[in-house]
Order: structure tokens, then sequence, then C-alpha cells
């Protein structure tokens, strides 16, 4: 135990200093950007690809599940945006966003369009930018693979609509056929509690 409790703390350990990094790296561009008079004439965007990584000390409490899975854990992350004359500082948003919209919102940003028949899957979130609400479908977060880290889950997709979010486990049920899980976010954010055989009619109509 000793041992275990020693390798735990050199994470944390290592875990923090590569935010200290991170921190003063960002700091030093944010400079940059001053001196070289541009950060009025810039948009900053600095998020993150998931949640809080287990293996190496993080810690996504009260949210289930960290880097490599569907839980809350592993999906939510920092999103922070500088956008001068427009976001207002130190300003929040509760609106539910994914990675593939930046890039449709930063076409809107520069007022740019699409090329030609080109398919986009995200959403421009500039409406949230100036403090609205969104208008979208569901959050579609696709992972078919089957790392071992805490809270692992089999090769998986999951749906989020509103609080309510499901998960189908691929072949992760008896005799091979799919699996669900069901959450209410809104009540359950730490995603212990699966509604999913109280609830089969919502389940059919989000997992569709």
């Amino acid at each position: 135990r000793p041992r275990v409790a020693h390798i735990q703390d050199s994470l944390r350990r290592a875990c923090a200093a590569k935010v200290v990094g991170m921190d003063a790296s960002i700091g030093r561009l944010l400079d940059e950007l001053d001196q070289l008079s541009l950060s009025q004439d810039t948009i900053v965007i600095f998020m993150t690809d998931h949640g809080g990584d287990e293996n190496y000390g993080g810690s996504n409490l009260p949210l289930r599940g960290g880097k490599a899975t569907l839980y809350e854990g592993g999906v939510r992350g920092p999103g922070i945006v500088i956008w001068p004359d427009v976001v207002q500082p130190s300003t929040r948003c509760d609106e539910v966003i994914q990675s593939c919209d930046y890039y449709p919102t930063l076409l809107e940003m520069l007022e740019l369009k699409p090329q030609d028949g080109q398919q986009v899957d995200g959403i421009s979130i500039v409406p949230a930018l100036h403090g609205k609400n969104l208008n979208r479908d569901a959050i579609f977060t696709y992972f078919p693979h089957q790392p071992r880290v805490p809270d692992w889950l089999a090769p998986s997709v999951s749906v989020l609509l509103g609080d309510w979010k499901v998960f189908r486990l691929f072949l992760g049920g008896d005799c091979g056929h799919h699996r669900w899980y069901l959450f209410n976010l809104e009540d359950d954010t730490g995603e212990s509690s699966n509604l999913a055989d109280s609830k089969p009619q919502l389940v059919k109509e989000l997992d569709a």
C-alpha cells in the first residue's frame, strides 16, 4: 500500500507540473500577442479533447470516468473563447458543445462560407458566445474502442439530448447482443443509476 500511495503521489506531481508548464506557455503566447499589438485582432480558443486522465493522477469528481470513456468525466472539458469586443470577459455559458462545432463557428466569426458541397457535422456556437441559447439536435459521441482504463466501457456510442444520455454498448450484452445504459444527468451527475430497464421507450427513441 505505501508503494501504491507513492506512485499516485508521483503521478499527481507530474500532472501538476504539466499544468504549470502549460499555463506558463499560454501566458507567453498571450503576452506575445500583446507585444505585437495583435490581441484585439485575434480569436483565441482553448479546449481539450477529453476529460482528466485518471491513470496519471487526474480526478474528474463528481463526474464518473476519465480519458477513453464516454462517461461525463471522459467527454467534458474546458472550452474558453477570447473574442475581443464580442465575448464579454469573465462570463460563462452552460450550453453543451463539441469539438466539431469549432470549424463552423470560426467560419461564421470570420464571415467565411464552407466550400461548395462541404458537409459540416457541427454547428456554429456564435449565438452562445453572444449569451443566447443554441438550437441543436442531440450530441453524438462515437468511441468504438476498448481501452483498459478505470471505468472502461465496451466499444460504444452515446447520445445526449437535454438531460438524458443513452449509451449503446456494441455486443456488450448477453449472447453478443447490444446493451444500453440510460442516465439523467440533472439528477445523476455521476452516472451511477442505469434507468434503461425502467424507461425502455425513451431508450428506443434516443437510440434511433
